[in-house]
């Protein structure tokens, strides 16, 4: 994979290259003085490779695609585990609150007069 990186980064170098002499050759046929024309396509590089740094490449989005579901896999588990956890905690509730009715209405038989 990294020879490939290696490739990729070369052919963009020549890429680079053919832009910078193609960009001279349109601005020196634009009469353009020959120095300001070679200031203009240095600063067109700074440009790009700033963007290049900027920019996200296919890979780059792959492996952010690759942690996103990692990431939303670790969330549902999370969310399952607080989703059984809360129907536990409403079914003892409930539980609870028979128990507390039951008790009410067995004082009430047990002690009230017939």
């Amino acid at each position: 994979m990294s020879r490939s990186i290696e490739s990729q980064a070369g052919s963009v170098g020549s890429i680079l290259t053919a832009v910078q002499a193609a960009s001279l050759e349109i601005l020196e046929k634009a009469d353009v003085p020959p120095a300001q024309a070679r200031a203009i396509v240095q600063a067109m590089e700074i440009q790009i490779a700033g963007a290049r740094d900027t920019l996200a490449t296919k890979h780059d989005l792959l492996v952010l695609r690759n942690e996103l579901s990692e990431k939303i896999g670790d969330l549902r588990t999370e969310m399952h585990g607080l989703a059984s956890s809360n129907v536990r905690q409403r079914y003892a509730a409930m539980l609870g609150q028979t128990a507390v009715l039951l008790g009410i209405a067995y004082f009430f038989v047990a002690h009230l007069p017939r």
